[in-house]
């Protein structure tokens, strides 16, 4: 079997590694109000029904809800779909197959007020020509936009508006989750971690050290593209740089067929064809002050992470960047994992357990004497003895 993602079982939740040990089964279902988003890009305006009661998602798509409400969500006079309520619903919870859901994103996406799918989705005030006659999410898309196209024009305020094509609709909800996906993402168990950063435009770097083994060359890292269908969940990552061998998104290099999924706070990546080879991450979260959290260099290929446990991870895609000319790069892309202190405004390095970029990093700079530096809101800078000052951006 490949060593792939790091496969781990949350507390009090079952994963596709395993169960908790505990039995909930008699723990009663939260009162507490909880607060979800209705995404394809985030929808204002939609009607949510409770046990009877009706309310409005806001300017954030955001819905109130306590654990275990079934939940119903309309437009008009129009059912999208009843759900159990969760922090993130979209088409492909609300609907099963995947024609339904591409014809939601269409309705959906064709009654923003602005057409701009970037800023989410604004639902006009008042739907009355919106019927349950009018609106058939089970009809082949093509007949589906043939039908609803008329059904648009009538609705005033969008009497030339065009019905949002399939395809359109398609990337507006692959570029929304892109943007839910935004950040640096944690998962950890006894014998590695991983450390995952996406932008909104798709790219992706992957670092994971190997805890029970750290002279192991398969500590290393990933930098590439993600391709993703957001209706299917499909993922592929395409690496340009891979030091991991076959851990992470691609094997050696080769690209793997996974599956990626979303639920707020919880982003699930695993194996197409073995949902057992799986990790489940969290959002690492951001600190507003001091050194913990994600800080990324100017180039946007260098990822430090400060635990609150004093360690620290450093993902580097670019290696020895201090080259003269005619001699050789004394590292390469590759990861650091080791301790850390603040002390008397300098940041102490104590010890490296895995270092695979060579001299650079942290591992060359005599940071184990500590290197003067400021932390700031969005800043930190250190300087280093004949290399110069170095200024990281906070992120998350």
């Amino acid at each position: 079997m490949k060593k792939t993602l790091l496969c781990i079982a949350l507390a009090g939740l079952l994963s596709a590694c395993g169960g908790s040990d505990n039995d909930s089964s008699n723990i009663p279902p939260s009162t507490t109000t909880q607060i979800g988003v209705l995404t394809d890009g985030p929808v204002e305006g939609a009607t949510y029904t409770i046990n009877g009661i009706s309310k409005t998602t806001n300017a954030q798509g955001e819905f109130e809800y306590q654990e275990g409400d079934e939940i119903t969500f309309s437009i008009g006079n129009i059912d999208l779909g009843t759900v159990t309520g969760s922090e993130r619903i979209t088409p492909v919870e609300l609907a099963e197959d995947e024609t339904t859901r591409t014809n939601m994103l269409i309705f959906l996406q064709s009654l923003d007020s602005n057409g701009v799918h970037d800023d989410g989705i604004q639902i006009p005030d008042s739907m009355p020509q919106l019927t349950a006659n009018s609106i058939d999410f089970s009809k082949p898309t093509t007949e589906f936009i043939e039908s609803f196209q008329p059904v648009l024009a009538s609705i005033v305020g969008f009497e030339t508006k065009q019905v949002v094509t399939a395809e359109t609709a398609k990337d507006n909800f692959n570029q929304a989750l892109l943007k839910d996906l935004a950040g640096v993402w944690y998962a950890k168990n006894e014998e590695s971690e991983v450390v995952l950063q996406i932008t909104k435009d798709g790219k992706y770097m992957l670092g994971e050290p190997i805890f029970s083994a750290p002279s192991d060359s398969a500590n290393g890292m990933e930098y590439g593209e993600l391709s993703i269908d957001a209706l299917s969940g499909d993922l592929r990552a395409q690496s340009s740089i891979d030091t991991n061998e076959d851990w992470g998104l691609t094997d050696f290099g080769v690209t793997r067929d996974m599956k990626i999924s979303l639920n707020g706070t919880e982003l699930k990546i695993s194996e197409a064809q073995n949902p057992n080879e799986s990790a489940t991450f969290t959002k690492f979260p951001r600190h507003n002050s001091g050194i913990i959290g994600a800080w990324s260099s100017s180039s946007g290929k260098q990822l430090f992470v400060f635990k609150t446990d004093n360690t620290y991870t450093l993902i580097d895609a670019v290696g020895d960047d201090q080259v003269e000319a005619g001699e050789t790069p004394c590292g390469g892309p590759g990861i650091e994992y080791g301790t850390y202190q603040l002390q008397n405004g300098k940041l102490f390095v104590n010890a490296i357990a895995i270092d695979t970029n060579g001299c650079a990093g942290l591992s060359d700079t005599n940071a184990h004497l500590g290197l003067s530096g400021t932390i700031g809101t969005n800043t930190l800078t250190f300087t280093v003895s004949g290399e110069g000052t170095f200024t990281l951006s906070r992120l998350n």
